[in-house]
């Protein structure tokens, strides 16, 4: 068995790894800010939705 390990060898390996880290970290970053744009979006659509139908249910109630 033929294993160069070391020491430096690992701080290399560690090295590598902490970038790749913080890149899967920025880019997690970025969908959850997408995802909560979406999720607002929605919320705003979904209020609007129920605004519309509170304001006829009351204008069919006013009208008989």
């Amino acid at each position: 068995m033929n294993d160069r390990r070391t020491v430096a060898s690992a701080h290399h390996r560690i090295d590598g790894l902490e970038k790749e880290v913080v890149a899967i970290k920025t880019e997690v970053k970025i969908q959850l800010k997408e995802l909560f744009i979406r999720v607002k979006r929605l919320e705003n659509i979904f209020i609007t939705g129920c605004g519309a139908i509170v304001m006829l249910l009351i204008s069919i109630l006013v009208k008989m």
